[in-house]
């Protein structure tokens, strides 16, 4: 009787286990289409749950998989954007950077403050500074706009040296008018330092029309002209310029044809080439300066390289930016405008420091 009495009891709490294990199992499948389970899910059906655990496992991994390839692309974005980007916590600390802001030394260092938008020096260069807040997250990105800073800084001294030059111009132009009536007066032991002077009026002038040429930009008008006149032109002005320092100069017209160009703004870039050498010469070591100009064509290009023997080049990088040069007789206009010069005319404008220094400057051939 009473293992009779123990047996009904023990299948009695069998099934109170059995029912509250379903209870269990519908709590933690309630998410699902509940007619799904009961078509797919009978009690016991110990293979239904583990398929269905199965497929729970295989959407988790997909989700994961899916959350990855995301982080990835996030990621490859803010390595391809132009900006420096660093994330930090709520507390300081550092959430995540990409390579730009790791390869920026000291921007982990900036303090703005409650600033959203600032403008400082980092690493020799000026930087755009924002900063935003995300779900207790700092953003901040540095944008480099020294090229920006640098254009608005020559437009402006564009503009200023635009109106020095026109005020120069005329009083520059009476005297060099008095100074040539000057030399057909005076003895012969004075016509040396009328000479002189009007050497150094010859400099100015040029210097104004470079400036005025530069900031009202370069248009080509393009016609074919010989390159005899162009070097009877560098003569006149081997002649001209002044120096102090012995100069040989060689000419090598390997090229006899027509150059298609407009025949002022080519003439201007030509002597710009010219007197940088001179220059190089007269602030170099070298007791006799040597300048070979040479005329020839290479891949359909008209090529004039003007050699010296005069001062390395100091900066190749920088060579052609406006307003900026070495040379204790240097404007900083010679040779941005002569890069100007060469690009209206579809052609380039390079220097070499190694294997004999030289400037040259490259014009498409006249097409027959």
């Amino acid at each position: 009787m009473k293992k009779a009495h123990k047996k009904k009891k023990d299948i009695k709490k069998k099934k109170l286990y059995q029912e509250e294990k379903l209870t269990r199992n519908t709590i933690l499948l309630e998410d699902y289409n509940k007619e799904e389970l009961q078509n797919t899910l009978e009690l016991g059906d110990t293979q239904s749950l583990l398929n269905l655990l199965h497929e729970l496992i295989l959407q988790s991994y997909k989700i994961e998989k899916e959350f990855k390839d995301f982080k990835v692309l996030i990621e490859s974005i803010l390595e391809m954007i132009p900006q420096a980007v660093v994330v930090f916590n709520d507390n300081g600390s550092l959430f995540y950077q990409n390579k730009k802001a790791s390869n920026l030394k000291g921007l982990l260092e900036v303090d703005i403050g409650d600033l959203s938008e600032v403008e400082m020096k980092i690493d020799n260069n000026t930087f755009l500074i924002q900063s935003s807040r995300v779900s207790h997250k700092q953003i901040i990105t540095a944008t480099n706009i020294t090229e920006q800073k640098r254009q608005e800084r020559l437009a402006n001294m564009g503009q200023v040296s635009a109106h020095l030059a026109h005020e120069i111009r005329n009083p520059i132009g009476s005297l060099s008018l008095l100074a040539g009536v000057l030399s057909k007066r005076v003895d012969e032991s004075s016509l040396e330092i009328v000479d002189e002077m009007k050497k150094s009026i010859w400099r100015v002038e040029r210097i104004i029309k470079s400036t005025l040429l530069f900031s009202k930009g370069v248009q080509a008008n393009k016609q074919a002209h010989k390159l005899q006149d162009f070097k009877q032109s560098l003569e006149r002005v081997i002649s001209e310029y002044g120096y102090t320092k012995e100069i040989n100069v060689v000419f090598d017209l390997a090229y006899q044809g027509d150059v298609l160009v407009d025949f002022s703004l080519y003439e201007i870039a030509l002597h710009n080439i010219l007197c940088n050498a001179i220059d190089a010469i007269e602030e170099g070591e070298c007791e006799t300066g040597e300048i070979k100009i040479c005329f020839f064509e290479h891949k359909n290009n008209v090529v004039c390289r003007i050699y010296d023997n005069g001062k390395d080049i100091e900066d190749i990088h920088s060579l052609f930016e406006a307003f900026k040069t070495t040379k204790l007789k240097g404007h900083g206009l010679g040779l941005a405008l002569s890069q100007q010069i060469a690009l209206a005319h579809n052609g380039e404008l390079n220097a070499n420091n190694t294997q004999g220094k030289f400037f040259e400057i490259r014009i498409p051939c006249v097409v027959a």
